[in-house]
């Protein structure tokens, strides 16, 4: 029996177990069907940290839906999903190479794995701002310096740059690099021929979804995927990490949604409403392009991330008229450019009023074009692991150049860190800060 056909039985009994409140809201009457469906492991529910049924049978389904030896189902976030990844992979003193454009579970992880990380930097476009892509022959010049147990990446970027999976893990595979990839933001790259093709089916190792953002999911709800073609790893010992990361009390609504998200996207209705939603935004972006509208359309980018720019503004001010005149909160926005994100549930009338608002937008009268200045590369002083419990004191930030950091920068979104604890500060960093900001070393 699947988890939802589990949760729409009734269930006839009296409980005295956890959650007290009983399937019955007690204060909050607007979750009531939330509340009707949020059970503890009772007698012929199924367990998470062991599933033998129900939990089990629904992540066989997805497995087979998106071609992997495993997909675990995940209540904590593809962050979750991404921790247990790398503690399946990575023992203390692996050496890790890493994008330095991950967001910051990464570093975390490198914490809780107590690996010895090296960062790789991404290609840029200095034209919008943003990171792009992975250059295959840099990655292969890098992988011949050291022998790495793990290459961890992004792709989709969150700006929905896609680097090319096929090459690096054959180049991964070459080197006996395991390739995990963070694929938070191509949740739904397995249910389109339109979009570019997912990190498992192209050769990658570990893949995760985060499937709130595009899929249409509840926030929480994830996916690790392990590919049917890695070697020399037992699948088992991702399950034993996720045991470590994640809550004994998992949310069966949230299981449930994730199985209701895959079955949905997989059909045929999924799939249309898809492909509706990739013309509607397609006939958005043409309807927008001679009115001073710029998209970012590199090849293989998802289109379901919106990266726009109009001439004569700058991101930030766009972003501002969007939100203080027209009631719109984009997803980012960079000096250059505004990313606004869509995916299922973005409708036709939400796209026409995002439309109407970039039409009537007035250029700003003082905009001067930006120059893009991108992070210099980390000088690691200090590995992850060893920064978690370092003494460190105040000093005058004008004082701090060269000197370690206890403390990051770090913009959200995306997540992505410009200085993390142990690396050296440099000026650069100096000059991103405002001038009241304290650095703690």
């Amino acid at each position: 029996m699947s988890i939802i056909k589990l949760l729409n039985k009734k269930i006839d009994r009296i409980t005295f177990t956890t959650p007290s409140h009983n399937q019955k809201p007690v204060f909050s009457d607007n979750l009531e069907s939330f509340y009707k469906h949020d059970f503890s492991e009772l007698v012929g529910f199924d367990n998470l940290s062991n599933p033998k049924n129900s939990i089990l049978m629904a992540q066989g389904k997805v497995s087979d839906c998106l071609k992997t030896k495993q997909s675990f189902f995940v209540v904590q976030g593809a962050t979750t999903a991404l921790l247990a990844a790398m503690k399946a992979l990575i023992n203390p003193g692996d050496r890790v190479l890493a994008a330095r454009n991950c967001h910051k579970t990464v570093f975390n992880g490198l914490i809780l794995t107590a690996g010895i990380v090296d960062w790789f930097i991404p290609e840029t476009d200095s034209d919008w701002g943003i990171y792009t892509t992975i250059d295959p022959k840099k990655l292969e010049q890098t992988l011949e310096l050291n022998d790495y147990k793990v290459f961890i990446m992004t792709s989709p970027t969150y700006e929905g740059v896609n680097s090319d999976i096929k090459k690096i893990a054959s180049i991964c595979a070459n080197h006996n690099t395991y390739l995990i990839v963070d694929e938070s933001h191509g949740s739904l790259y397995n249910f389109s021929d339109k979009l570019p093709s997912s990190a498992i089916v192209q050769g990658a190792d570990v893949s995760v979804n985060s499937l709130h953002k595009t899929a249409g999911a509840l926030n929480q709800c994830a996916l690790l995927n392990i590919s049917a073609n890695i070697k020399n790893i037992d699948t088992q010992l991702f399950q034993k990490a996720l045991n470590i990361f994640q809550t004994t009390s998992p949310s069966y609504p949230l299981l449930e949604n994730i199985e209701s998200c895959i079955s949905y996207l997989s059909s045929n209705k999924g799939k249309k409403e898809i492909d509706k939603l990739l013309k509607n935004i397609e006939k958005f972006k043409n309807q927008l392009k001679n009115k001073g509208i710029e998209f970012y359309e590199a090849q293989n980018h998802d289109p379901t991330k919106i990266l726009l720019k109009k001439e004569g503004t700058g991101g930030f001010s766009l972003s501002n008229q969007l939100f203080d005149n027209y009631n719109i909160e984009d997803e980012m926005s960079n000096p250059f450019c505004v990313l606004c994100l869509a995916g299922i549930g973005t409708t036709k009338q939400k796209l026409d009023k995002l439309k109407t608002a970039l039409k009537k937008i007035t250029p700003d009268s003082k905009f001067e074009a930006p120059t893009a200045n991108f992070q210099p590369y980390p000088i690691v002083k200090i590995q992850p692991v060893k920064t978690f419990n370092q003494e460190y004191i105040y000093i005058n930030k004008n004082d701090s150049v060269n000197r370690i950091s206890n403390g990051l920068i770090l913009p959200y979104p995306p997540g992505i860190g410009l200085l993390y604890p142990g690396e050296a500060i440099q000026k650069w960093h100096l000059d991103y800060l405002n001038n009241d900001v304290e650095v703690i070393v």
